[in-house]
């Protein structure tokens, strides 16, 4: 199981470093002077690649015997050098858009397959650990990044294409932990859960599908839609706050966000040892709409002020909340998503809802900002939060 941990650090702390998302909505909106709904228009397009990629890559790897993980994991990889690189060099909304679409194209391939891993050699004893694994190396190069990059940025393009060239680099090194893992690796975490079964791939592909018919697959993808249904609020905050104070002040609060975020996934396995994973998911979801919220005075405070510890202290509680409730939402669909045969596709379809409804939020939080502005934005947002709740305690957590 070591090599596939090592993948999985690997893949996720990559992608933690790469996807900070102040350093592109800045340039978006600071550099390249792009308004907001042209920005919700270029992120929702390319995130369209999340919805429509990870369901087929995810039947691909459940259905046809000759494909190949590893290859499409290279193929992933290629797709965010060259996203990247394009992005380092795209002045126009239209060739952005393709970049954000080559690099979104990127995550969606890696994520499905991993995510699928995950799934496939997971079990009750080791679910928790994996997840705050992966999240951990996620968030803590996540915070590293916005550490050196928010001393970086500010009114020239050329630090911005800096750290693009540095990421399009990063993928290119990423293919050692592709080419160290073993497939007998994921059949190995398979039978330390205990499952000794062989995987149902020799029945029909319409028979496996079928398993998706059940009452519990179908209240996760209402509680995914649910908790992801809204307006999306850090797209267009970030450069409001770049402008207001600082790119070094912005890279402080992100870090000190994912401090938060890595407080709280580390936090989360030794809560659970008391409390069940819906309590936690509920704390989580009042605590974030309360952050929420209160980012809003962040605008309104004297730049002379205390802004560095009113920062860090809403964004260090909203990094923690976050993590509780992220983890919490993915735990349990994995949980449900461990359905014999077709567990990628399970998982890449579920989180597809997440997805669709997430960059709708961007794209309407665009439309949102320009027509109410910032305050109205934060409070329809705030509100949304708390929508999970419609369906919360309809789902079983025995098996979580």
């Amino acid at each position: 199981m070591l090599r596939l941990y090592i993948l999985f650090a690997a893949i996720y702390l990559i992608e933690g470093i790469t996807e900070v998302p102040f350093i592109l909505n800045v340039y978006l909106r600071n550099i390249l002077r792009f308004e907001p709904s042209q920005i919700g228009g270029i992120l929702f397009l390319g995130g369209m690649w999340f919805v429509v990629v990870k369901p087929f890559v995810g039947l691909l790897a459940d259905s046809w015997s000759r494909f190949s993980t590893r290859w499409a994991l290279l193929f992933g990889l290629a797709c965010s050098a060259a996203g990247w690189a394009l992005i380092a060099n795209a002045s126009t909304p239209l060739a952005m858009g393709v970049g954000v679409s080559l690099k979104i194209l990127a995550i969606a391939v890696l994520d499905v397959l991993i995510d699928g891993m995950i799934v496939t050699a997971s079990n009750k004893r080791n679910r928790s650990f994996i997840q705050s694994m992966v999240y951990g190396c996620r968030f803590g190069g996540a915070m590293l990044t916005a550490n050196v990059a928010g001393g970086m940025i500010g009114g020239e393009a050329a630090a911005f294409v800096q750290i693009y060239y540095f990421y399009s680099l990063l993928a290119v090194a990423a293919l050692l932990p592709v080419l160290i893992y073993r497939r007998t690796d994921i059949e190995a975490g398979r039978r330390q859960g205990g499952d000794q079964q062989q995987p149902a791939v020799q029945e029909p592909l319409r028979t496996r599908l079928a398993q998706l018919k059940n009452p519990a697959f179908g209240w996760l993808l209402a509680l995914l839609f649910l908790y992801s249904l809204g307006a999306d609020t850090a797209t267009y905050f970030d450069p409001l706050l770049e402008e207001r104070f600082s790119g070094d002040f912005l890279g402080t609060i992100t870090t000190v966000y994912y401090a938060g975020l890595l407080a709280g996934i580390f936090a989360f396995p030794l809560l659970r040892i008391k409390w069940s994973v819906r309590v936690l998911f509920i704390i989580s979801l009042v605590g974030w709409s309360a952050v929420e919220i209160s980012s809003l005075s962040l605008i309104k405070v004297d730049p002379a002020g205390p802004v560095n510890l009113l920062g860090g202290a809403i964004y260090g509680l909203g990094g923690f909340f976050n993590a509780f409730s992220g983890i919490a939402l993915l735990t349990v669909a994995t949980a449900m998503c461990k359905i014999r045969g077709i567990e990628t596709f399970a998982f890449a379809a579920a989180v597809s809802v997440k997805n669709l409804t997430d960059q709708t939020s961007v794209l309407f939080g665009g439309y949102l900002m320009e027509a109410v502005g910032i305050d109205w934005l934060f409070v329809i947002s705030c509100l949304a939060g708390f929508l999970p709740f419609l369906v919360l305690f309809k789902l079983d957590y025995s098996e979580v």
